[in-house]
């Protein structure tokens, strides 16, 4: 979320309201280094102003974030789970698998919910279709790595702010994923 025009803003602003400048400050430099566009407008002042080094972490996380989408979509992110595994790279594996199982069930709760009550329905289940794979693929991690499985998607934001209920940007983490997973269901 931290590489989305306003919805990165709103988060910032919210971790700085519930004093959090540190989280509020990293959100923003997530923005400068994730966002299309904005990021390669850093790295070209960068550059310009001496700092080669610099100019290129920025496109580094940039290409970071774009391998991120690319890993979210159905399909395609499973076939480069796969090979990532054929590869030995378990954790690229599990990071694209898990990803691009996540928007399937909000594809699948959207399309399912449209067919049961229209734009509303493909809105709600889209959400509801997100949040069920994200505990499935939590459950399934508990049990493949035990101790040391991670909470994913939906289920890790609610331990987050189980967590820390005082980060504001946990709770803008939770909300704007939620409403994002409902606009893709859509």
């Amino acid at each position: 979320m931290d590489a989305i025009p306003v919805l990165s803003q709103l988060k910032s602003f919210v971790q700085w309201a519930s004093g959090d400048s540190e989280g509020a400050e990293e959100t923003q430099a997530n923005f400068l280094q994730r966002c299309p566009v904005v990021a390669q407008g850093t790295s070209a002042v960068q550059a310009i102003m001496g700092d080669q080094e610099g100019a290129r972490q920025t496109q580094i996380e940039f290409l970071k974030g774009l391998n991120d989408k690319v890993d979210s979509m159905p399909v395609v992110g499973h076939v480069k789970g796969t090979v990532h595994y054929i590869c030995g790279d378990k954790k690229g594996g599990d990071k694209a698998m898990k990803a691009a199982s996540h928007t399937t069930g909000v594809i699948g709760g959207g399309v399912g919910g449209f067919l049961v009550g229209g734009p509303a329905g493909a809105v709600v289940l889209g959400a509801a279709g997100g949040a069920l794979m994200d505990g499935a693929i939590t459950i399934g991690d508990s049990a493949v790595n035990g101790e040391n499985a991670k909470p994913y998607g939906f289920v890790d934001n609610v331990v987050r702010i189980v967590d820390d209920p005082t980060n504001g940007g946990n709770y803008v983490d939770l909300i704007g994923a939620t409403v994002l997973d409902a606009q893709d269901g859509n």
